[in-house]
């Protein structure tokens, strides 16, 4: 699971960066024409972003939760379900903001390629301590 959604979250990533370097030359034009500010077309792409999430997050949970054969009670596929949904949107707002704040596509994809060890180190397998005393 932990690959996987890793996985998933990378192409994310790394299928978001075309689709908004493309659309910064779009920006620039209608901006230039005076047609919108900045403010309502970053929200409109935060929340443009949504549905298609959704839906795959959608997918990936119905297909991993049954291959995994985890038990299927409603509270627990919905914990299952939010935090996929919200991996998968970070990932893809990342994506999204290193075209932002870089200058072309390319600088953006290394930029990104730059954290996704450091998204591996810290969303990674959480290893308890043992316990401190023995059940008998």
């Amino acid at each position: 699971m932990y690959a996987a959604v890793l996985f998933v979250g990378i192409n994310n990533c790394s299928t978001v960066q075309p689709v908004v370097a493309i659309e910064r030359t779009v920006f620039y034009r209608e901006r230039a024409a005076g047609m919108y500010s900045a403010l309502p077309y970053a929200l409109a792409q935060v929340i443009c972003e949504l549905p298609y999430v959704f839906v795959q997050t959608t997918y990936y949970t119905l297909i991993v939760y049954a291959m995994v054969s985890f038990e299927w009670v409603a509270k627990k596929f919905l914990w299952f379900f939010f935090i996929s949904f919200f991996s998968f949107l970070y990932f893809t707002y990342y994506g999204m903001m290193t075209v932002s704040i870089t200058p072309n596509q390319q600088v953006a994809a290394i930029f990104a390629a730059a954290f996704y060890a450091l998204f591996n180190l810290f969303s990674g397998f959480f290893i308890p301590r043992p316990s401190s005393f023995i059940s008998k």
